[in-house]
């Protein structure tokens, strides 16, 4: 069985970064509706809907790496991703919880702010 699980770990790793640039992506879309919908749209219902859907998918991307910390942990791994320039020989590791709890805390963040968009700041 740890050789299996080894061998999807293994598979999956080459995917791990777009899964890092949908939790970013959300987190910055979420923080743009939130600032459009605060300045200018007032009481919007679709940005109150894009703040609450962008925290819940960079809430959950950061679970899905905090669990993939732990499960790489049991198996005795250290997984991280590199976020230097692989064929300038620059490696940047960065663990998976670190990746896992921006996630989870921005999503946290977006989603207190989903209820405090009420209405234009100058009001």
């Amino acid at each position: 069985m740890t050789n299996f699980l080894i061998t999807v770990m293994g598979a999956m790793m080459p995917y791990m970064m777009y899964i890092v640039w949908l939790g970013e992506a959300a987190l910055v879309v979420g923080a743009l509706a939130f600032l459009f919908a605060r300045f200018t749209a007032g009481e919007s219902e679709t940005a109150r809907s894009i703040v609450l859907l962008a925290g819940r998918v960079a809430a959950g991307a950061g679970i899905f790496f905090l669990a993939c910390q732990a499960m790489g942990m049991l198996l005795g791994a250290t997984p991280a991703i590199n976020m230097g320039d692989a064929t300038k020989f620059e490696f940047n590791l960065v663990p998976f919880w670190q990746i896992g709890a921006v996630g989870l805390l921005g999503g946290i963040v977006l989603g207190y702010l989903w209820g405090r968009v009420r209405g234009p700041i100058f009001a």
